[in-house]
Protein backbone atom coordinates (compact mmCIF):
# COMPACT_ATOMS: atom_id res chain seq x y z
CA UNK A 1 0.00 0.00 0.00
CA UNK A 2 1.24 3.45 -0.86
CA UNK A 3 1.00 6.07 1.86
CA UNK A 4 0.31 9.59 0.62
CA UNK A 5 1.52 12.62 2.52
CA UNK A 6 -1.23 14.50 4.27
CA UNK A 7 0.22 17.78 3.02
CA UNK A 8 0.11 16.54 -0.59
CA UNK A 9 -3.60 15.63 -0.22
CA UNK A 10 -4.32 19.11 1.09
CA UNK A 11 -2.48 20.67 -1.86
CA UNK A 12 -4.56 18.63 -4.34
CA UNK A 13 -7.89 19.40 -2.64
CA UNK A 14 -6.98 23.04 -2.00
CA UNK A 15 -4.63 24.58 -4.64
CA UNK A 16 -4.55 27.84 -2.71
CA UNK A 17 -2.57 26.05 -0.05
CA UNK A 18 0.43 25.95 -2.39
CA UNK A 19 1.13 29.59 -1.69
CA UNK A 20 1.07 29.02 2.04
CA UNK A 21 3.42 26.04 1.59
CA UNK A 22 5.89 28.28 -0.27
CA UNK A 23 5.73 30.84 2.48
CA UNK A 24 6.21 28.12 5.06
CA UNK A 25 9.19 26.72 3.13
CA UNK A 26 10.75 30.18 2.92
CA UNK A 27 10.22 30.68 6.64
CA UNK A 28 11.72 27.26 7.39
CA UNK A 29 14.73 28.00 5.16
CA UNK A 30 15.23 31.34 6.87
CA UNK A 31 15.08 29.62 10.26
CA UNK A 32 17.62 27.00 9.19
CA UNK A 33 19.96 29.66 7.74
CA UNK A 34 19.70 31.62 10.97
CA UNK A 35 20.59 28.56 13.03
CA UNK A 36 23.53 27.78 10.77
CA UNK A 37 24.83 31.33 11.10
CA UNK A 38 24.47 31.14 14.88
CA UNK A 39 26.39 27.85 14.92
CA UNK A 40 29.14 29.35 12.76
CA UNK A 41 29.33 32.38 15.06
CA UNK A 42 29.53 30.03 18.05
CA UNK A 43 32.38 28.16 16.38
CA UNK A 44 34.16 31.47 15.78
CA UNK A 45 33.74 32.36 19.45
CA UNK A 46 35.20 28.96 20.35
CA UNK A 47 38.24 29.84 18.24
CA UNK A 48 37.53 27.43 15.37
CA UNK A 49 38.24 29.26 12.15
CA UNK A 50 37.26 28.41 8.58
CA UNK A 51 39.72 30.87 7.06
CA UNK A 52 42.87 32.72 8.07
CA UNK A 53 41.72 35.46 10.44
CA UNK A 54 43.42 38.60 11.77
CA UNK A 55 42.93 38.62 15.55
CA UNK A 56 42.40 41.56 17.88
CA UNK A 57 45.52 43.47 18.84
CA UNK A 58 44.76 43.43 22.56
CA UNK A 59 46.67 42.22 25.61
CA UNK A 60 43.95 39.73 26.56
CA UNK A 61 43.86 38.22 23.07
CA UNK A 62 47.65 37.93 22.94
CA UNK A 63 47.66 36.24 26.35
CA UNK A 64 45.05 33.77 25.13
CA UNK A 65 47.04 33.04 21.96
CA UNK A 66 50.28 32.57 23.91
CA UNK A 67 48.52 30.22 26.32
CA UNK A 68 47.07 28.20 23.42
CA UNK A 69 50.48 27.97 21.72
CA UNK A 70 52.21 26.91 24.95
CA UNK A 71 49.52 24.36 25.78
CA UNK A 72 49.69 22.85 22.29
CA UNK A 73 53.42 22.02 22.64
CA UNK A 74 52.95 19.01 24.98
CA UNK A 75 49.35 18.21 24.05
CA UNK A 76 49.48 18.38 20.25
CA UNK A 77 52.86 19.06 18.66
CA UNK A 78 54.86 16.49 20.64
CA UNK A 79 52.35 13.63 20.18
CA UNK A 80 51.95 14.46 16.49
CA UNK A 81 55.71 14.54 15.93
CA UNK A 82 56.43 11.40 17.94
CA UNK A 83 53.61 9.65 16.12
CA UNK A 84 54.93 10.61 12.70
CA UNK A 85 51.97 12.73 11.59
CA UNK A 86 52.06 13.13 7.82
CA UNK A 87 50.84 16.73 8.04
CA UNK A 88 53.44 17.75 10.67
CA UNK A 89 54.67 21.25 9.76
CA UNK A 90 57.88 23.23 10.21
CA UNK A 91 55.95 25.58 12.50
CA UNK A 92 55.25 22.66 14.83
CA UNK A 93 58.92 21.70 14.77
CA UNK A 94 59.86 25.23 15.88
CA UNK A 95 57.24 25.13 18.63
CA UNK A 96 58.48 21.74 19.86
CA UNK A 97 62.06 23.06 19.91
CA UNK A 98 60.98 25.64 22.54
CA UNK A 99 60.25 22.92 25.10
CA UNK A 100 63.90 22.46 26.24
CA UNK A 101 64.19 26.26 26.45
CA UNK A 102 61.28 26.41 28.90
CA UNK A 103 62.24 23.46 31.13
CA UNK A 104 66.05 23.34 30.82
CA UNK A 105 66.81 26.22 33.19
CA UNK A 106 64.54 25.14 36.08
CA UNK A 107 65.81 21.55 35.81
CA UNK A 108 69.42 22.75 35.95
CA UNK A 109 68.73 24.74 39.11
CA UNK A 110 66.84 21.82 40.68
CA UNK A 111 69.80 19.49 40.14
CA UNK A 112 71.81 21.42 42.75
CA UNK A 113 69.11 20.70 45.35
CA UNK A 114 69.10 17.03 44.36
CA UNK A 115 72.79 16.73 45.20
CA UNK A 116 72.60 18.33 48.64
CA UNK A 117 74.53 16.35 51.26
CA UNK A 118 72.39 16.57 54.40
CA UNK A 119 75.14 15.08 56.55
CA UNK A 120 77.39 18.08 55.90
CA UNK A 121 75.72 21.31 57.03
CA UNK A 122 78.21 23.66 55.36
CA UNK A 123 78.09 21.78 52.06
CA UNK A 124 74.28 21.68 52.16
CA UNK A 125 74.09 25.40 52.87
CA UNK A 126 76.51 26.22 50.05
CA UNK A 127 74.63 24.00 47.61
CA UNK A 128 71.31 25.63 48.52
CA UNK A 129 72.80 29.10 48.09
CA UNK A 130 74.11 28.20 44.64
CA UNK A 131 70.77 26.66 43.71
CA UNK A 132 68.89 29.80 44.81
CA UNK A 133 71.18 32.03 42.76
CA UNK A 134 70.80 29.73 39.77
CA UNK A 135 67.01 29.74 40.12
CA UNK A 136 67.06 33.53 40.30
CA UNK A 137 69.43 33.63 37.32
CA UNK A 138 67.00 31.50 35.30
CA UNK A 139 64.13 33.82 36.23
CA UNK A 140 66.11 36.94 35.31
CA UNK A 141 67.21 35.21 32.09
CA UNK A 142 63.59 34.99 30.95
CA UNK A 143 62.85 38.49 32.25
CA UNK A 144 65.85 39.90 30.38
CA UNK A 145 64.79 38.24 27.12
CA UNK A 146 61.26 39.60 27.56
CA UNK A 147 62.55 43.13 28.28
CA UNK A 148 64.81 43.09 25.20
CA UNK A 149 61.99 42.01 22.92
CA UNK A 150 59.58 44.41 24.59
CA UNK A 151 61.86 47.42 24.01
CA UNK A 152 62.11 46.68 20.29
CA UNK A 153 58.41 45.89 19.96
CA UNK A 154 57.32 49.09 21.69
CA UNK A 155 59.75 51.22 19.69
CA UNK A 156 58.46 49.84 16.38
CA UNK A 157 54.82 50.05 17.43
CA UNK A 158 54.98 53.61 18.74
CA UNK A 159 57.03 55.00 15.87
CA UNK A 160 55.87 52.94 12.86
CA UNK A 161 52.46 51.64 13.89
CA UNK A 162 53.56 48.01 13.46
CA UNK A 163 52.97 45.45 16.18
CA UNK A 164 55.46 42.62 15.70
CA UNK A 165 53.27 40.48 17.96
CA UNK A 166 50.06 41.04 16.00
CA UNK A 167 48.49 37.54 15.97
CA UNK A 168 46.44 35.79 13.35
CA UNK A 169 44.80 32.39 13.24
CA UNK A 170 45.70 30.08 10.40
CA UNK A 171 42.84 27.71 9.64
CA UNK A 172 43.93 24.13 8.95
CA UNK A 173 41.63 22.22 6.56
CA UNK A 174 40.26 19.17 8.36
CA UNK A 175 40.63 17.13 5.18
CA UNK A 176 44.42 17.15 5.65
CA UNK A 177 44.25 15.85 9.22
CA UNK A 178 45.13 12.17 9.44
CA UNK A 179 46.28 12.21 13.06
CA UNK A 180 43.25 11.02 15.01
CA UNK A 181 42.86 12.38 18.51
CA UNK A 182 45.87 14.72 18.15
CA UNK A 183 44.62 16.46 15.02
CA UNK A 184 44.72 20.24 14.84
CA UNK A 185 42.44 22.79 13.21
CA UNK A 186 44.25 26.05 14.02
CA UNK A 187 47.79 27.41 14.12
CA UNK A 188 48.53 30.78 15.70
CA UNK A 189 51.12 32.88 13.90
CA UNK A 190 52.24 36.51 13.80
CA UNK A 191 51.36 38.77 10.89
CA UNK A 192 54.90 40.20 10.82
CA UNK A 193 56.59 36.88 11.61
CA UNK A 194 59.45 37.59 9.20
CA UNK A 195 60.19 39.55 6.05
CA UNK A 196 59.49 36.46 3.91
CA UNK A 197 56.30 35.32 5.65
CA UNK A 198 54.48 38.60 6.26
CA UNK A 199 50.74 38.22 5.70
CA UNK A 200 50.20 41.28 3.53
CA UNK A 201 46.76 40.01 2.48
CA UNK A 202 45.40 40.24 6.03
CA UNK A 203 46.30 43.93 6.22
CA UNK A 204 43.89 44.86 3.42
CA UNK A 205 40.31 45.86 4.15
CA UNK A 206 38.52 43.30 1.99
CA UNK A 207 35.16 44.95 2.64
CA UNK A 208 36.33 48.22 1.08
CA UNK A 209 34.90 49.34 -2.25
CA UNK A 210 37.51 51.91 -3.25
CA UNK A 211 41.34 51.76 -3.28
CA UNK A 212 41.42 54.24 -0.39
CA UNK A 213 39.13 52.01 1.70
CA UNK A 214 40.97 48.81 0.78
CA UNK A 215 44.38 50.35 1.65
CA UNK A 216 43.09 52.05 4.80
CA UNK A 217 45.46 50.20 7.16
CA UNK A 218 48.44 50.72 4.82
CA UNK A 219 47.67 54.46 4.67
CA UNK A 220 47.74 54.70 8.47
CA UNK A 221 51.07 52.87 8.59
CA UNK A 222 52.45 55.09 5.81
CA UNK A 223 51.73 58.21 7.89
CA UNK A 224 53.87 56.81 10.71
CA UNK A 225 56.72 56.33 8.25
CA UNK A 226 56.47 59.96 7.12
CA UNK A 227 54.84 59.18 3.76
CA UNK A 228 52.14 61.55 2.60
CA UNK A 229 48.59 60.31 2.29
CA UNK A 230 48.40 61.16 -1.39
CA UNK A 231 51.33 58.90 -2.30
CA UNK A 232 50.23 56.73 -5.20
CA UNK A 233 50.02 52.99 -4.66
CA UNK A 234 50.56 53.37 -0.92
CA UNK A 235 50.64 49.64 -0.14
CA UNK A 236 53.43 48.93 -2.64
CA UNK A 237 55.31 51.98 -1.42
CA UNK A 238 55.25 51.11 2.26
CA UNK A 239 55.87 47.32 2.01
CA UNK A 240 59.67 47.61 1.46
CA UNK A 241 59.93 49.87 4.51
CA UNK A 242 57.94 47.39 6.60
CA UNK A 243 60.25 44.58 5.44
CA UNK A 244 63.30 46.59 6.43
CA UNK A 245 61.74 47.31 9.82
CA UNK A 246 61.00 43.63 10.44
CA UNK A 247 64.56 42.61 9.53
CA UNK A 248 66.16 45.26 11.75
CA UNK A 249 63.74 44.66 14.62
CA UNK A 250 64.21 40.89 14.72
CA UNK A 251 68.00 41.25 14.57
CA UNK A 252 68.04 43.82 17.37
CA UNK A 253 65.77 41.65 19.48
CA UNK A 254 68.38 38.89 19.52
CA UNK A 255 71.25 41.34 20.00
CA UNK A 256 69.59 43.03 22.99
CA UNK A 257 68.56 39.66 24.41
CA UNK A 258 72.23 38.70 24.71
CA UNK A 259 72.94 41.94 26.59
CA UNK A 260 69.98 41.75 28.96
CA UNK A 261 70.49 38.07 29.68
CA UNK A 262 74.13 38.75 30.65
CA UNK A 263 72.93 41.63 32.83
CA UNK A 264 70.28 39.45 34.50
CA UNK A 265 72.70 36.64 35.29
CA UNK A 266 75.20 39.15 36.67
CA UNK A 267 72.57 40.73 38.92
CA UNK A 268 71.39 37.32 40.13
CA UNK A 269 74.83 36.53 41.59
CA UNK A 270 75.07 39.61 43.82
CA UNK A 271 75.04 39.52 47.63
CA UNK A 272 71.85 41.59 48.23
CA UNK A 273 69.80 38.54 47.25
CA UNK A 274 71.32 36.56 50.13
CA UNK A 275 69.70 38.71 52.82
CA UNK A 276 66.48 36.73 53.18
CA UNK A 277 65.17 38.13 49.90
CA UNK A 278 64.29 34.83 48.25
CA UNK A 279 63.08 33.21 51.48
CA UNK A 280 61.05 36.30 52.41
CA UNK A 281 59.50 36.50 48.96
CA UNK A 282 58.54 32.82 49.08
CA UNK A 283 57.14 33.10 52.61
CA UNK A 284 55.12 36.23 51.80
CA UNK A 285 53.65 34.75 48.63
CA UNK A 286 52.84 31.38 50.21
CA UNK A 287 51.43 32.60 53.54
CA UNK A 288 50.53 36.26 53.01
CA UNK A 289 48.95 36.07 49.55
CA UNK A 290 47.69 32.52 49.14
CA UNK A 291 47.43 31.65 52.84
CA UNK A 292 44.20 31.33 54.81
CA UNK A 293 42.62 33.97 57.03
CA UNK A 294 43.42 37.10 55.00
CA UNK A 295 40.97 39.46 53.33
CA UNK A 296 41.55 40.94 49.88
CA UNK A 297 42.99 44.18 51.27
CA UNK A 298 45.60 42.32 53.32
CA UNK A 299 46.49 40.06 50.39
CA UNK A 300 47.06 43.08 48.14
CA UNK A 301 49.21 44.69 50.85
CA UNK A 302 51.28 41.50 51.15
CA UNK A 303 51.64 41.36 47.37
CA UNK A 304 53.02 44.90 47.46
CA UNK A 305 55.51 43.85 50.15
CA UNK A 306 56.58 40.81 48.13
CA UNK A 307 57.21 42.88 45.01
CA UNK A 308 58.72 46.00 46.57
CA UNK A 309 60.63 44.71 49.63
CA UNK A 310 61.75 41.33 48.33
CA UNK A 311 62.15 41.98 44.59
CA UNK A 312 62.58 45.64 43.60
CA UNK A 313 64.73 46.70 46.56
CA UNK A 314 67.23 43.81 46.23
CA UNK A 315 67.26 44.37 42.46
CA UNK A 316 68.24 48.02 42.97
CA UNK A 317 70.94 47.10 45.49
CA UNK A 318 72.24 44.38 43.18
CA UNK A 319 72.73 47.00 40.44
CA UNK A 320 74.88 49.01 42.84
CA UNK A 321 76.77 45.91 43.95
CA UNK A 322 77.32 44.75 40.36
CA UNK A 323 78.58 48.20 39.36
CA UNK A 324 81.04 48.49 42.27
CA UNK A 325 82.11 44.84 42.23
CA UNK A 326 83.92 42.86 44.92
CA UNK A 327 87.34 43.55 43.42
CA UNK A 328 88.87 45.36 40.48
CA UNK A 329 88.10 42.60 37.96
CA UNK A 330 84.46 42.22 38.98
CA UNK A 331 84.08 46.02 39.02
CA UNK A 332 85.31 46.26 35.42
CA UNK A 333 83.05 43.36 34.39
CA UNK A 334 79.98 44.91 36.05
CA UNK A 335 80.54 48.36 34.56
CA UNK A 336 81.16 46.83 31.13
CA UNK A 337 77.96 44.73 31.11
CA UNK A 338 75.77 47.53 32.44
CA UNK A 339 77.33 50.11 30.09
CA UNK A 340 77.08 47.91 26.99
CA UNK A 341 73.44 47.06 27.78
CA UNK A 342 72.51 50.73 28.07
CA UNK A 343 74.50 51.69 24.96
CA UNK A 344 73.03 48.84 22.93
CA UNK A 345 69.50 49.84 23.95
CA UNK A 346 69.99 53.47 22.90
CA UNK A 347 71.64 52.38 19.63
CA UNK A 348 68.77 50.01 18.83
CA UNK A 349 66.11 52.65 19.43
CA UNK A 350 67.92 55.37 17.46
CA UNK A 351 68.67 53.12 14.47
CA UNK A 352 65.16 51.69 14.35
CA UNK A 353 63.73 55.20 14.28
CA UNK A 354 66.28 56.71 11.88
CA UNK A 355 66.93 53.90 9.40
CA UNK A 356 63.29 52.93 8.86
CA UNK A 357 61.95 56.41 8.16
CA UNK A 358 60.25 56.88 4.79
CA UNK A 359 61.43 60.46 4.38
CA UNK A 360 63.96 60.81 1.60
CA UNK A 361 64.14 57.09 0.80
CA UNK A 362 63.84 55.71 -2.71
CA UNK A 363 61.83 52.55 -3.14
CA UNK A 364 62.62 50.23 -6.06
CA UNK A 365 59.54 48.36 -7.26
CA UNK A 366 59.58 44.92 -8.89
CA UNK A 367 59.15 46.47 -12.33
CA UNK A 368 62.45 48.31 -11.87
CA UNK A 369 60.94 51.81 -11.64
CA UNK A 370 62.01 54.11 -8.84
CA UNK A 371 59.31 55.65 -6.68
CA UNK A 372 60.67 58.40 -4.47
CA UNK A 373 58.81 58.53 -1.21
CA UNK A 374 57.38 62.02 -0.73
CA UNK A 375 58.44 64.12 2.22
Amino acid sequence: MVTVSKNLVNYVNNPAAIGSFSASSTSTKSYIDKNLKEKEAKKENNHIYKKDTLLDDTISEKMRVNWEKTKDIPLKHFPRGLGGAQDYTFFEFLQTAKFPYYVGGPILAALFYAGVNKNNFQAAKAAKTVAKHMALGVALYYVGAAIAKGIVNKTVKWTRGIDLNQPYARAIPTSTNQTGVFRKDTEYHKVFESADFTRWDLLYNHDGKTPAEINERYSKIAKRYGIKEDASDVDSTVKPLIKKTIIMARAWQYALTACYVALGIGLANQNPWNKESLAGFKRTVKDGIFGKGYNIKDRLHNAKIAVYDYALKPLGRSFESFWKGHNKASSIAGKTVIGLTGLATLTAISLLIGKTSGRGHKIVNKDGQNNEVQK
